[in-house]
């Protein structure tokens, strides 16, 4: 059976061989364990039913210690290193000791207040203190240096910002303030971002695990190979099929490109693609999965608590877009494929649909049943995930194929605690930088500087923010960009007046391209490393590749009937349509290729052509409403079209005269 695994986890997954037979090696397996049963437990409201009233904060702080204690007994302090050396051991037990202590006491830690007196506020600060730099070290294991800097400045802005100038300055803190309040306060560590990461995406995060483990990955890349491998370019078709419909269940792009691309990457190499097209084909593909419903990414989750809106309004919403997104990429790499003639797969490299369908056909029931209860049923997300994790064991069982061992079955919980660890580690962090924000009283002034900076003009503004978006993103994983982005820009883009919604998506939409975006792009390296192609030449054609997607996110901020945010469906129907047709116009400029091969003057009025379909839907630019650019585009496009398809024809029959 030629069934693939999924490598869920972050930048630095825990390494558990070298340890694994050791006692340290053990209780950190039992830890990994535990991070994904006890999530499943306060889903399921069993500490109620025990006759325990456990605050989500208190939840979090469990979840937290059992994360810093696998990571401190799994991954080394330097690479290369031994785990498990007498001082990991000793932070393991610190981690435990102190988040388990403030967890068990938290109610009458948070009655004191913030003050400090006695020795019990000595005891708080120490805690406070302690679990801060656990936290750091734990982000730097996990993820680096560049996190770490970011949480090391933001603490120092918390200290001094009453001496920054302008109109950045922030409101005088103690230090014993600052710890106390970033270690306990609902809006620090304990905030949204980890409290929506122990419950909601660790659910998600345990149905992917299950889903892949357990054969249902391999069904979808059958469907995808068997689908698309029967067109000219199919192996590159392939991918972005494939590869969406992971990435919307993994929600992680790095483990996307290596979960599909061990498969499709050589298949496109054979197909005639280069390494460095191959991989960037699979990297473009891999990272729309996060932006794709039903299940998205860990931040689309944290988007929801963000806006205090239910997660099916946030998937609802990010539909079209992320249709869009994928309608771009999957026509330029058509055209890509007509222009260079690349060949259908092979029969015996095309596994046949029916085939799939009868093997794990089972696979299919949890996913259906998962969008029913999570959009129809008004149960909470984590709660529809847990459903379709049981009916996935159930598939597997049916599926003579797949049918699992206990040793597989209880894999997908170790793995899961592997998975979250990373993302544990990431959203404490910027819970950490949340909270200075709040403390400093900078979160309430930075929106006003940002709006005042550029005028008030909400187009430079969002340039700005993509750009930042994009930098972050090079050195962070996209929860964390996210998150900072959602704190530190959106509330300038919603007062600039943009749907909140859209302002969110939009940040999302950047951070989650940064994976592609040279000079350190994630996904474009991780599939050059699987390609055996050139780092940097990969990073540059996924983003040939994926130019007209960076247009997406301008299209739909400026567009609300493409979010489905209280416009008409007929003009949703629209704005989607022209949109299409924009992105397919554009595609051909890019490629030079559009029915026929396009000289400069036809490439420079397939852009202009694409461009005019692409502007949002009602709005208005010098008073000119965007239904004329619309009629502008179907105008000149329409016998662009014609003009080319008649020149290929008499071409061809040039040829067979000849």
């Amino acid at each position: 059976m030629n069934d693939i695994t999924s490598a869920a986890g972050g930048p630095r997954e825990a390494e558990s061989d070298p340890s694994a037979s050791s006692g340290s090696g053990v209780v950190a397996k039992i830890f990994l364990y535990a991070i994904p049963i006890a999530g499943v437990g306060y889903t399921l409201g069993v500490p109620e039913y025990l006759g325990v009233a456990l605050w989500r904060e208190q939840f979090g702080l469990l979840i937290l210690g059992f994360a810093l204690t696998a990571i401190f007994l799994t991954v080394p302090m330097r690479v290369g290193k031994p785990s498990s050396s007498l001082l990991d051991v000793g932070l393991a037990i610190v981690a435990l000791v102190v988040c388990g202590y403030t967890a068990w006491n938290y109610e009458a830690l948070i009655s004191y207040g913030y003050a400090v007196p006695g020795i019990e506020g000595a005891v708080k600060l120490v805690f406070a203190g302690t679990t801060i730099v656990l936290v750091i070290e734990g982000v730097r294991r996990m993820t680096g240096w560049i996190l770490v800097g970011l949480v090391v400045v933001a603490l120092a802005y918390a200290k001094f910002s009453e001496y920054v100038p302008g109109a950045l300055r922030g409101t005088p803190n103690d230090v014993d303030h600052i710890l106390i309040y970033l270690h306990l306060d609902p809006a620090g560590i304990l905030g949204v971002p980890l409290g929506v990461t122990v419950t909601t995406v660790l659910a998600y995060v345990l149905l992917g695990n299950a889903l892949f483990r357990l054969g249902g990955g391999q069904l979808f890349l059958d469907l995808a190979l068997g689908s698309m491998g029967r067109y000219r370019g199919g192996a590159a078709k392939a991918s972005v099929l494939a590869s969406s419909l992971f990435g919307s269940i993994s929600g992680s792009a790095v483990a996307n490109v290596v979960t599909t691309g061990i498969v499709t990457i050589p298949l496109m190499k054979r197909s005639g693609l280069d390494p460095e097209r191959a991989g960037a084909v699979e990297a473009v593909a891999s990272t729309g999965g996060q932006l794709l419903p039903p299940i998205m990414g860990a931040a689309a989750f944290i988007m929801a608590d963000f806006l205090s809106v239910p997660y099916a309004t946030v998937a609802l919403a990010a539909l079209m877009p992320a249709l869009l997104f994928y309608v771009a990429i999957f026509a330029q790499i058509h055209l890509r494929a007509t222009r260079m003639g690349m060949p259908r797969l092979e029969a015996e490299e095309r596994p046949s649909l029916r085939s799939a369908l009868r093997a794990r056909w089972t696979f299919l029931i949890p996913l259906v049943v998962l969008l029913y209860v999570l959009f129809f049923t008004g149960r909470q997300p984590a709660e529809a995930a847990i459903v379709a994790v049981v009916l996935v064991y159930l598939a597997a069982w049916m599926s003579p194929q797949d049918r699992p061992d206990l040793r597989r079955m209880l894999s997908v919980f170790e793995h899961t605690g592997r998975s979250l660890l990373d993302i544990i580690m990431i959203v404490a962090a910027a819970g950490v930088v949340i909270g200075v924000l709040n403390v400093s009283g900078l979160a309430f002034s930075l929106a006003l500087v940002l709006l005042e900076v550029t005028d008030g003009n909400i187009v430079i503004l969002l340039v700005i923010s993509a750009v930042v978006a994009l930098v972050l993103g090079m050195g962070m994983p996209t929860t964390a960009v996210y998150v900072l982005m959602a704190s530190l820009v959106a509330p300038a883009l919603v007062k600039g007046g943009l749907n909140p919604i859209g302002a969110h998506l939009f940040v999302l939409y950047f951070g989650v391209l940064s994976m592609i975006t040279p000079p350190i792009c994630l996904a474009a390296f991780t599939a050059a490393s699987i390609a055996k192609g050139h780092y940097m030449r990969t990073g540059v054609e996924s983003i040939k590749l994926g130019a007209v997607a960076f247009f997406v996110p301008f299209l739909f901020v400026f567009s609300p009937a493409l979010l489905l945010q209280g416009e008409s469906y007929l003009l949703a129907l629209w704005a989607f349509l022209t949109g299409i047709a924009g992105c397919i116009f554009l595609a051909g400029a890019f490629e030079g290729y559009l029915v026929g091969l396009l000289s400069l003057p036809l490439r420079v009025a397939s852009a202009l052509i694409g461009a005019s379909l692409l502007l949002p839907a009602g709005l208005q630019i010098s008073d000119i409403p965007t239904v004329y650019t619309d009629a502008a585009g179907i105008v000149f496009g329409l016998p662009l079209i014609v003009y080319l398809w008649f020149r290929r024809r008499a071409t061809r029959i040039g040829e067979a005269k000849t």
